[in-house]
């Protein structure tokens, strides 16, 4: 299906703010829309690559059935962080977060960029007491983001190169900025409930740090420390909150990482595979695995390989 490549202009030139940062050309055929306060770019995107940037608004970025990998830039003095992941993907990167991405497989792409005075008028209507901050995310899942993202895409398939309906563009902005400020939003925090879980804000910041630093220490004490808690109050607190001890919990995620691993690097040695994904030891990795998944990590990397 050919579609017609849009004419695309930005605030402030007429380079659009997607092509920031770019080291590859444009794929023929994307969609480049325009709204109040918020623009949207979706393709059919091939590996590409993006050198370090920033944007004055913020970017959130989705990618379908795909390979890539990110590296960002946050605090004073700044430090670097490097993430690479597979599958449904999304990133969202606040305004001025330095950053830079490159995407090792043809994706379904999707960006949107909402502006801070399209921000802050929804912030307005659903917290009008409180002031936001978004948190950065990158490369994580989120099913919500993705299924916009999905809807947003097929949007531009199906109209073969014609811009999106503005209500319909409208809608998709307006309801992925309430998503932002109610899920991002680092400034939100509900006290814990009588039960003692964790507030929705603390378990977050738990959860992203789990997930950035799966190959390194992630003790109760260290993640106590991430929650602001003493390691007794945050240990239960988590259990009551997610099911799982942070144990558990953390074998659960590293199990996963490894099964992603074992499947899309078939010639990389388990013990190479253990320690990208946290375990100490081989023995370790295999014991773990195990026990989670009921096979041995050769034995699922073989099955998977018959299929």
């Amino acid at each position: 299906m050919k579609m017609a490549a849009q004419k695309v202009t930005a605030q402030g030139g007429d380079v659009p703010l997607f092509r920031a940062g770019a080291e590859d050309p444009l794929p023929p055929h994307y969609l480049w829309f325009e709204g109040d306060g918020y623009w949207i770019y979706a393709a059919d995107q091939p590996p590409s690559s993006w050198r370090l940037h920033t944007h004055d608004c913020t970017q959130v970025c989705v990618g379908l059935d795909t390979r890539a990998t990110m590296e960002w830039r946050t605090g004073s003095p700044s430090l670097q962080h490097y993430r690479e992941a597979s599958g449904n993907l999304v990133a969202v990167i606040p305004s001025g977060e330095p950053h830079r991405s490159v995407w090792q497989r043809r994706a379904s792409k999707v960006n949107i960029y909402l502006c801070e005075h399209f921000l802050s008028a929804i912030a307005s209507r659903v917290l009008p007491e409180t002031r936001f901050e978004l948190e950065a995310a990158h490369l994580v899942r989120d099913p919500f983001i993705e299924e916009l993202g999905r809807a947003v895409y097929r949007e531009y398939v199906e109209g073969a190169g014609h811009d999106l309906d503005r209500r319909f563009a409208d809608s998709v902005a307006d309801v992925l900025a309430m998503h932002l400020l109610r899920v991002y939003n680092a400034r939100t925090e509900l006290p814990s409930d009588s039960r003692g879980q964790l507030g929705p804000a603390t378990s977050r910041r738990v959860r992203k740090y789990i997930e950035q630093y799966l190959e390194g220490d992630l003790s109760i004490e260290t993640l106590a420390k991430v929650s602001g808690l003493s390691p007794n109050y945050f240990a239960e607190g988590f259990r009551r909150t997610t099911g799982f001890t942070p144990h558990h919990y953390v074998s659960r995620r590293r199990v996963d990482r490894a099964r992603q691993l074992l499947i899309e690097d078939t010639a990389l040695p388990l013990i190479d595979v253990a320690h990208r994904c946290g375990f100490k030891s081989q023995s370790q990795f295999t014991i773990v695995f195990r026990r989670i998944t009921g096979v041995t990590p050769g034995k699922f990397r073989a099955g998977h390989a018959t299929v």
